[in-house]
């Protein structure tokens, strides 16, 4: 039993002994390996922090418009829906005396479609009829809506309406917004790093024009989304017998109108003429007789002159 527990005791410390051998190779081991990743990753920041390093403004500038460009590209334009620009133009003949009623029901109508109220103008003779234009902005949804009710305000005498489709349009000029926006980023971050007033100077001068086309494109954008937001309807009010002046249809009456109208700026031309005249034919017969007697003494032959006295 000694024996055996002898040579048992033995085995036990062999197999201790060899684990712990295979243990510290193994630490060894992955110590020369981290160690050995350890100085990669040194020499990988210290490459990266010597090339983050700028040696000049215009290095970190390349850098930072690289990584905006990078960023730029991978933006994804968002579907922005159709815009159209929607206009229409209506024609109403109304009864007499209820142009300002009609267009008061108008402004009515418009509101009730959350539309806006824009101008107006009116022209109420005391002799003739009276006629009237009255222009509204309503939101695109109700356009059909508001026009068919603004047509049974009066006898419906025509309609002019126009759609211009500016959704590429639009699409472009955020594109083109967005882009400029990101450089303008660029040149922030710049003008927050500058060191001296040279520096800052310069990038200034980049970022003014960058920041004028911002304005101009975001001017365009709003006016594009405001156009295609609220539609636009005029209504053309008129009274019984404020239609217009029919054109003759044949071809001697054409003539005879064109021969009247030609009399017509002939005489006018005549009574401009006779206006100036009268005024200078007034002052040359006052000036006549004034005239007359400097040429009668002008003509008159000189005397003899004084005679001596006879002498003594």
């Amino acid at each position: 039993m000694t024996g055996t527990a002898t040579r048992a005791l033995a085995l036990l410390t062999l197999a201790a002994v060899v684990a712990l051998v295979i243990g510290g190779c193994g630490q060894g081991g992955s110590g020369s390996t981290s160690g050995g990743g350890g100085t990669s990753n040194g020499n990988a920041r210290q490459s990266a922090a010597g090339s983050a390093a700028p040696t000049s403004l215009g290095g970190e500038a390349s850098k930072s418009a690289g990584s905006s460009g990078s960023q730029a590209s991978t933006i994804k334009l968002v579907d922005l829906g159709n815009r159209v620009v929607r206009k229409a133009t209506v024609s109403l003949q109304v009864g007499k005396g209820n142009l300002n009623d009609t267009i008061s029901h108008a402004t009515d109508v418009i509101t009730r479609h959350r539309g806006i109220y824009v101008s107006a103008s009116t022209s109420v003779p005391a002799k003739g009829p009276a006629n009237g234009q009255v222009t509204f902005r309503v939101p695109v949804e109700a356009f059909e809506t508001a026009l068919r009710e603004l047509k049974g305000l009066g006898a419906y005498r025509g309609e002019q309406s126009s759609s211009e489709d500016v959704t590429s349009q639009y699409v472009d000029l955020n594109a083109q917004l967005a882009a400029w926006r990101a450089q303008e980023r660029v040149y922030l971050r710049l003008l927050e790093r500058a060191k001296s007033i040279a520096e800052v100077i310069s990038v200034q001068n980049q970022l003014e024009p960058v920041q004028s086309n911002i304005n101009r494109l975001q001017g365009q954008v709003d006016f594009l989304r405001d156009q295609s937001a609220y539609s636009t309807i005029q209504l053309d009010l008129t009274e019984p017998g404020a239609a217009a002046r029919a054109e003759p249809s044949s071809r001697f009456a054409r003539a005879w109108t064109t021969a009247v109208d030609g009399l017509t700026t002939m005489a006018a031309a005549a009574l401009v003429a006779l206006v100036w005249l009268l005024p200078l034919g007034a002052l040359a017969l006052l000036l006549r007789p004034a005239l007359r007697g400097a040429r009668k003494l002008r003509l008159l032959p000189a005397g003899p002159g004084p005679t001596a006295p006879p002498a003594p």
